[in-house]
């Protein structure tokens, strides 16, 4: 079966942004995530279709392979490399390519132009690619994380604020080299993080809702609100509106570059009653019948 064009995929187009790129993958990673859909393979195989697209188009010179040779330009040799053997198509002729140890981009070059063969540079060995899967508040403060490499147990540092989705590069930790001047390829630790079960994140900002009843929100009220730094007091104010966003400064997910952490998005649901019994709906009824009106 044929792969789905990756930006059909992620649902946009060809122009989108890194940006618009990166939040079309968390919406679909978040609505198919594994840890949500427990035993769903159709949910498993979607949230795996997003990845792939995703891990090609967040990477520029990916990306720019993939615009330029299609799927081709990203899966036709080992680590996505489609100069790493191969058939390879120039000017309406195929070429088979089959290296062994050391061979690269200045064979291919050397066998369609006749360049004599190019310098020939040390063997590298292969890029691995491993997963773990972290907590949500492990994501936003950091984690030491254990692995199993060689048979191993390999220590991993999770840097603080990564997001579901990203990758985390060990260089010299991959696959061994084939010859003796060679050198190891690199390890690709792709991160997933846990849904959490009240919060969710878009970039560095954390967001939640809360519901209260509709006479708090008339007279104002406090609330217990969770946070990732545990729970706090919040005030709301008397004639608070429904949707009404409130906003906890340095509760959201650190900056990368210098720990600065973004806010926390509390917005404020309004809960209407559906069922009065005598007395409330008499007294909700004279407070209409007022000359003031209901919400002045």
């Amino acid at each position: 079966m044929a792969k789905r064009d990756y930006y059909e995929i992620l649902g946009v187009n060809k122009s989108a942004s890194d940006d618009e790129v990166k939040k079309a993958f968390h919406k679909l990673a978040v609505k198919y995530h594994p840890d949500k859909n427990p035993g769903d393979k159709e949910a498993e195989a979607k949230f795996r279709e997003a990845n792939e697209a995703y891990e090609v188009l967040k990477d520029k010179q990916k990306r720019d392979r993939y615009d330029q040779f299609g799927h081709a330009g990203v899966n036709a040799g080992p680590a996505g490399n489609p100069f790493q053997g191969g058939n390879f198509n120039f000017n309406g002729q195929s070429f088979n390519f089959d290296f062994g140890a050391g061979g690269g981009i200045d064979d291919i070059l050397g066998s369609i132009f006749g360049f004599g063969g190019g310098r020939r540079r040390p063997s590298r060995g292969a890029d691995l690619q491993t997963t773990v899967t972290i907590a949500f508040d492990e994501a936003i403060f950091g984690a030491d994380v254990t692995i199993q490499k060689d048979g191993r147990p390999l220590k991993i540092k999770i840097p603080a604020g990564i997001d579901d989705g990203m990758s985390i590069r060990l260089s010299g930790r991959g696959g061994e080299a084939p010859t003796k001047d060679g050198q190891r390829g690199d390890l690709y630790i792709q991160v997933r993080v846990r849904p959490h079960k009240k919060l969710t994140r878009e970039g560095n900002i954390i967001l939640s809702e809360e519901t209260i009843s509709f006479v708090d929100a008339i007279l104002g009220t406090t609330l217990e609100v969770e946070t990732i730094d545990g729970e706090i007091t919040m005030k709301i104010p008397p004639g608070t509106q429904p949707g009404t966003p409130f906003k906890l400064s340095g509760h959201g997910v650190p900056y990368r570059a210098d720990g600065d952490r973004g806010p926390h998005i509390v917005n404020i649901n309004v809960e209407i009653p559906k069922n009065l019994n005598k007395k409330q709906r008499q007294l909700i009824e004279e407070y209409r019948n007022t000359k003031k009106g209901f919400w002045n």
